[in-house]
């Protein structure tokens, strides 16, 4: 993909999601957080599920988010980091190994291991957009950061790799190239939101972020500080509206209007003696309703949202990440702003969850300051890493996508 450089030494970020389309330009001073100095951001268009389903609408909301982020800022940007919500992302995890002699392990050693990791790197392809290095191994012994100078018989070198599919990608690009930006990197939406969304400690004793967004619910698992599994389901908050829809013979519009002023996650005792006013879809005299207790809505949410959590359940049962996803549960996203979905999650999980608000960046208008733009403050954050991490640069000649080494791949820039 382009890569292209931010006029002013700002940093810019680019949310595309099923239902809204989010830039924010940030300046950042050294050693300071971003400061957020341009917003814009609008109800999309020609997206679905997360991916781009109409170019020419999408772009149409993606030159106005901008348009207006550039306008209170001030200035115009060439490039964006802009997040990926569809494209079905695959997490795996791949070890490198070095068959050892009997001398001590040194540079030698280590140089080689690193060949073996970018010759990887090269057969990846297209799709592979993170790679994440979590430590060495030293005769299957893991979690190891510096192995020189210890004697062992096989060295390994543990990776993890998001790949998504080609078409969402080149989609994506297209779009941004009709918009006139360049590319820095681009970043699967739970990534993202993790960084925005967790505390430096939760990140490194390990937590579960899931991302409920319009489209699709995504999960990223942290741990030891960085992000060792990501996935996502194409359900999301849009499938709970059209649910309510359907149930109650309503349109869209009063659907959303009733999950968001009267909807939950659980029932309470009082549900069935409220009742809620139902406009009848295609009626035309606006004065007639159907008349349901609030329990018949909540009913309508409740297995749907199980469903969602279920899914991502037996997805961290599957990889063995149910315990290494840490004690706590993190919900973000525009979907996680349902009441009582917090208590939905702590049962189905059987961990204590909390919603999340970003944090980490300073300049959030209030209305930017929800759950629902935990994404594109996380994007902020992503680069602020980069310029932080020389590596980027070099792993970019290798994949054009690029990647965060963190702390291990500060360690192979200093030592190699």
């Amino acid at each position: 993909m382009a890569r292209g450089k931010t006029r002013s030494g700002l940093i810019a970020a680019l949310d595309i999601g099923t239902s809204k389309v989010c830039c924010f330009i940030a300046r950042r001073e050294k050693d300071q957080p971003p400061k957020i100095i341009g917003i814009g951001h609008n109800m999309s268009k020609g997206l679905q599920s997360g991916s781009i389903a109409n170019l020419d609408a999408a772009q149409e909301v993606v030159l106005a988010a901008v348009n207006a982020a550039e306008k209170m800022a001030g200035h115009t940007i060439e490039s964006v980091i802009v997040n990926l919500s569809g494209g079905r992302p695959e997490s795996e995890t791949h070890t490198v190994e070095l068959p050892l002699g009997s001398r001590p392990i040194g540079n030698l050693e280590i140089r080689k291991l690193n060949d073996q990791k970018e010759a990887l790197l090269r057969q990846a392809g297209d799709e592979l957009i993170h790679t994440v290095p979590l430590g060495f191994r030293l005769d299957g012994a893991s979690s190891m950061n510096d192995p020189r100078g210890m004697y062992g018989s096989t060295l390994g070198l543990d990776l993890h790799f998001v790949r998504t599919q080609t078409a969402p990608l080149r989609n994506l690009d297209t779009l941004l190239g009709r918009c006139h930006l360049a590319i820095e990197e681009t970043v699967v939406t739970p990534l993202a939101s993790g960084l925005s969304a967790l505390t430096p400690d939760q990140r490194d004793l390990g937590a579960t972020v899931i991302d409920m967004g319009a489209g699709t619910t995504s999960v990223a698992v942290f741990n030891g500080g960085q992000v060792i599994y990501t996935a996502s389901i194409p359900v999301g908050g849009a499938h709970v509206t059209r649910d309510i829809a359907y149930g109650l013979n309503t349109s869209l519009n009063h659907a959303e209007r009733m999950k968001t002023l009267h909807g939950s996650a659980l029932t309470s005792p009082s549900d069935d003696q409220e009742i809620l006013a139902v406009p009848i879809i295609g009626d035309e005299d606006e004065n007639n309703f159907n008349h349901v207790p609030r329990s018949m809505l909540i009913n309508i949410i409740k297995p749907r949202l199980e469903e969602t959590f279920e899914l991502i359940r037996d997805q961290l049962e599957e990889h063995g990440l149910t315990q290494i996803g840490g004690r706590s549960i993190v919900l973000t996203g525009g979907a996680s702003q349902l009441n009582a979905i917090a208590d939905l999650a702590n049962q189905m999980f059987e961990r204590p969850a909390t919603i999340a608000q970003p944090h980490g960046v300073t300049g959030l208008a209030e209305a930017t300051a929800g759950p629902a733009f935990s994404a594109c403050a996380g994007l902020l954050l992503r680069a602020v890493e980069q310029q932080n991490d020389p590596l980027s640069e070099a792993m970019a000649s290798i994949h054009q996508s690029g990647g965060r080494w963190g702390r291990l791949g500060a360690w192979f820039k200093e030592n190699f």
